[in-house]
């Protein structure tokens, strides 16, 4: 379990860096061709931000409010991803954009947050193992 919460979590910065970029080219009107691989990075990031997100909580140390709140906000970024376009169309648009670059940040920020909970949780059983 530890290799795929590592390699999730590399991934997960990946990624989310890469959609990240790619929403700002959007917002200065350029590379509007990868709207696709946009959404395919943002469901990716979503998918793998699930998947630390549980994997935390069944560590040690782990938090299930944490993991919890993981599948709450990748549901809300897919959504708001998925439905931005229909909502609040017109000159206040950029407010929905503004909502949805701070998710998107937010579920890499949480995806992080979750690694670093399962490493703390993985390197307190290794200790514990290794003074027995």
């Amino acid at each position: 379990m530890n290799t795929v919460i590592q390699i999730a979590s590399i991934f997960l910065r990946v990624f989310g860096t890469l959609a990240l970029l790619l929403g700002l080219l959007f917002w200065a009107g350029i590379g509007l061709t990868f709207i696709a691989l946009h959404m395919v990075l943002g469901l990716l990031v979503v998918l793998l931000l699930w998947i630390v997100g549980i994997g935390q909580a069944f560590s040690k140390q782990g938090s299930w409010p944490l993991a919890i709140g993981a599948l709450v906000l990748g549901a809300l970024v897919i959504t708001l991803g998925l439905r931005q376009s229909a909502l609040l169309v017109g000159p206040l648009h950029w407010v929905i954009q503004v909502i949805h670059l701070l998710l998107g940040a937010l579920a890499i920020g949480v995806g992080q947050i979750s690694a670093g909970r399962y490493r703390r949780g993985a390197a307190n059983v290794s200790v514990n193992r290794g003074s027995a």
